[in-house]
């Protein structure tokens, strides 16, 4: 065991040596930062180094496994870059299991003694000092003066002077001779306190070679996502542009400032996940027995016969310089802003904003993602944040005012109808308007690519309201008979109306009235949509200023049921010829086919009339034949009776008989019917 622990202080040391020749993060500040939006950052730090040197980087202790699965360092000048070192965390269970224990929350002075038995300790007790060897720990139930239960644990020592027991409670202190084995213990100690608080890792590179060479550090870690959030500002005269503000939303959460740095924010969102590559992993090994076989033989391996070569594609990754568009002129709109006056007067945003926030970034393809960089150098120090103009400039875009299914209330919503005309792309976020240059509301927006349109509404638009009705027919379009069967096509029309009265006496509105898209369904009515989406129709309504208007839409489904002809009446089929649904010849097969079902009933009837009769004369004959046994045969009454059973016998062969030309005829009839159906075919 104390091998092993040896082992463990000699390997923990190794690293010792190393930060003696390390710099500080100083020496490769970071220079290059591109954020992604899935929550990782794409860093890259540069320097100069001379000769042989080994650069330390520092990071959080959380991050060390992020950097471990990315780094990448290299020497640009001939050098060669060696070892990347850094401290090995090794699992405190390993050390504790070195010195027998297990559980780092129970390192009592009982549990301790009882793992160093046979050990050497001087122990200092409330009765003096003593010296020996450990024997062992025991426990024992002691009842105190009150009656009250507890366990103490009592220490055995082999001393000079005899075998000797000392409770826990009288010990006040005890030293381990054994200087091995008292380091270990102190090194257990320093690891334990070292585990919670170490904050930071840091991992030092060996780069070697000959003169002033530059080198480079790059590697991904998490960091917040970037966010973005706009400003709209309406036009407030005719022929007034819209005017749109992004804003990027970045922090540096990481310990190192981020002093002019190139930084990149990508829209892009790449496969990240965490390893543990930091923690020394041990695998369990089975235990065997020592082999005492024969000597073992020569293996033949079977001889291939079929090889395969895989190759690896060999796809070019090659960057794409990406187009370069800026939304808007620095140098123009510098000279803009000398000429405008200072003032204290109401401002008009769209002009004002237009002239004074220079958009900082550049946006373009690279790859399969699009990017926003900052066109100069960004300072944002440690665990700061910064909010940085990436869109500014005019986009095309109108106001309309909408109505929605969801809508609540009678208003329908303030919005804009955006058309991003600004050769980017906006991510999502939260957006801000302005009218003119009063706060008019919130809106947030999704993402929106070149050229796409976008409605937005930040308010609700008092001036107008909305009533909105919906209601449902259905109606028998057509009627056919198809082997026996009904088939009918049937149409449910759902008409939605949106009647719409502006009030506002000195604007009218462009209303956008958006109408539930169902499936299956076919818009009938005769107004059209100028847009339609997955789910929604979206119509358009101009209102004068105290003007009114409507929608009215109509949307039909047409599916078909079949009915036999057997749950269908000449009534139903009747009112479906007079609706225009059923033809004469649908009216006249039906007739058909009722007066030939009546033929078969009426046959199935007088059978059923047959047997009602036959099973009442069997009824008969048997109390009759009851009635004979309390009789002589010499009796009159026994004659009489006897004149009855014939009679009965005569009607029953007159029965079987007239039931069996009905048989014959309930076949005949049924086939005829059969026949009809099978046939049956109109329109």
């Amino acid at each position: 065991m104390h091998a092993r622990i040896a082992t463990l202080v000699l390997v923990s040391g190794l690293a010792a040596p190393l930060s003696a020749y390390a710099q500080q993060d100083d020496a490769m500040p970071v220079t290059d930062v591109t954020l992604y939006r899935s929550g990782v950052g794409s860093f890259q730090r540069q320097g100069t180094v001379s000769g042989n040197e080994s650069v330390g980087l520092s990071f959080k202790a959380d991050q060390i496994n992020d950097i471990l699965k990315s780094l990448v360092v290299l020497d640009f000048d001939g050098g060669r870059v060696g070892a990347v070192s850094y401290s090995s965390d090794e699992p405190i269970g390993r050390r504790l299991e070195a010195l027998g224990l297990s559980d780092p929350t129970d390192l009592s002075l009982g549990v301790l003694l009882g793992q160093f038995l046979g050990s050497s300790v001087t122990m200092t007790t409330t009765n003096g000092d003593l010296t020996g060897r450990i024997l062992g720990v025991e426990t024992h139930a002691v009842t105190d003066d009150d009656g009250n239960h507890r366990n103490i644990r009592r220490f055995s020592l082999a001393t000079d002077d005899g075998l000797t027991t000392v409770d826990e409670s009288d010990v006040r202190n005890v030293r381990l001779l054994d200087e091995t084995l008292q380091a270990d213990l102190t090194e257990l100690l320093v690891a334990l306190g070292s585990q919670r608080t170490e904050q930071t890792r840091t991992i030092e590179i060996d780069l070697k070679g000959q003169g002033d060479r530059r080198v480079m550090a790059a590697y991904v870690q998490e960091t917040p996502i970037w966010k973005t959030s706009y400003r709209l500002v309406l036009p407030e005269a005719e022929g007034d542009d819209l005017h749109i503000e992004g804003w990027a939303i970045v922090e540096n959460t990481t310990d190192q400032d981020w002093d002019d740095i190139s930084l990149t924010l990508v829209a892009g969102q790449p496969v990240g996940f965490q390893m543990d590559l930091a923690t020394p992993l041990y695998l369990e090994r089975p235990v065997l027995d020592v082999p005492v076989e024969l000597a073992a033989a020569p293996k033949m391996y079977e001889r291939g016969t079929e090889f395969f070569e895989f190759g690896r594609a060999q796809n070019s990754l090659g960057l794409s310089p990406g187009v370069q568009r800026s939304v808007t002129s620095s140098q123009d709109r510098m000279e803009e802003l000398e000429s405008v006056p200072a003032t204290r007067s109401r401002t008009a945003l769209g002009s004002a904003m237009s002239k004074s926030t220079l958009s900082m970034a550049s946006g373009g393809d690279e790859g399969e993602v699009f990017f926003f960089r900052l066109n100069n150098p960004v300072t944002v120090e440690k665990r700061q944040s910064a909010m940085l103009p990436i869109i500014t400039g005019a986009i095309e875009g109108r106001r309309v005012s909408v109505i929605s299914p969801s809508t609540q209330g009678k208003h329908p919503y303030r919005g804009v109808e955006l058309t991003n005309s600004t050769n980017l792309k906006l991510m999502p976020g939260p957006l801000s308007v302005y009218d003119g240059s009063v706060f008019a509301g919130d809106a947030q927006i999704g993402y929106i690519g070149a050229g796409e349109q976008r409605m937005l509404s930040y308010a609700v638009d008092l001036d107008v309201d909305a009533e909105q009705n919906q209601k449902q027919d259905m109606t028998v379009q057509r009627v056919r008979i198809i082997d026996g069967v009904i088939h009918r096509t049937e149409a449910v029309e759902s008409v939605h109306t949106v009647d719409l009265t502006n009030h506002d006496s000195s604007a009218g509105r462009t209303v956008v009235v958006e109408i539930q898209r169902n499936r299956e369904w076919t818009l009938s009515s005769e107004i059209k949509p100028f847009e339609t989406t997955d789910s929604l129709y979206r119509f358009e309504v101009e209102l004068d200023p105290n003007g009114k208007g409507s929608v009215e839409t109509t949307q039909t489904r047409v599916y078909g049921t079949t009915l036999a002809l057997t749950s269908s009446n000449l009534e139903t089929l009747l009112s479906y010829q007079r609706q225009g649904a059923a033809s004469q010849a649908v009216v006249d097969a039906f007739k058909g086919y009722a007066s030939r079902r009546a033929e078969v009933d009426q046959v199935r009837s007088q059978i059923g009339n047959n047997d009602s009769e036959t099973k009442r004369i069997t009824a008969d004959q048997l109390r009759i034949r009851e009635l004979m046994q309390a009789v002589t045969r010499q009796d009159a009454l026994y004659a009489r009776y006897m004149a009855q059973l014939e009679s009965h016998e005569d009607a029953l062969d007159e029965l079987r008989v007239q039931r069996s030309e009905l048989a014959k005829e309930l076949q005949m009839k049924e086939q005829s019917l059969d026949l009809y159906l099978r046939t049956l075919r109109v329109e």
